[in-house]
């Protein structure tokens, strides 16, 4: 796991560390993300905003990272209202604080919306972002469901 996740001391009691679940739930206003292991494999849940990266105040960042250790995958998740050109710069520049760390995890971005606009996923911004991550970038409305 990275240093900077492995070090972290949660304030908001909502990150969930080590944990041998299977249904993790990150939650918008009105989206929400659910990630599904069906293997049983550990996976992290950080909130990433509100907690492990709040002393940046002056960044952008996204609301959580789901880090899969055992696969060495790391998903950044932002739940959003209808601004999907928002979440990509708070994808990307969270991304960029924690590039460091996460040099041998494969990238993977989820965009929850509450509504998509196919102008905002034609943009030179968002693809960029889903040329960085070599394509795993998904966007979907109110709820998306992930099993891995």
């Amino acid at each position: 796991m990275p240093a900077i996740l492995q070090d972290h001391n949660c304030v908001c009691g909502r990150c969930r560390i080590k944990v041998n679940d299977n249904k993790f739930i990150a939650k918008g206003k009105k989206t929400e993300f659910i990630l599904i292991s069906q293997s049983n494999k550990s996976v992290d849940m950080f909130v990433i905003d509100d907690c492990v990266l709040k002393h940046k105040a002056t960044e952008e960042k996204c609301n959580y990272l789901f880090c899969m250790n055992e696969d060495k995958i790391a998903c950044f998740v932002e739940c959003k209202g209808s601004d999907v050109l928002k979440a990509v710069t708070q994808i990307n520049s969270t991304i960029n604080i924690l590039i460091s760390e996460l040099l041998d995890y494969t990238l993977k971005a989820r965009i929850i919306p509450t509504r998509v606009y196919s102008p905002d996923i034609r943009t030179e911004n968002y693809k960029r972002l889903r040329k960085k991550l070599n394509g795993n970038l998904i966007t979907k409305s109110k709820v998306l469901t992930e099993i891995i």
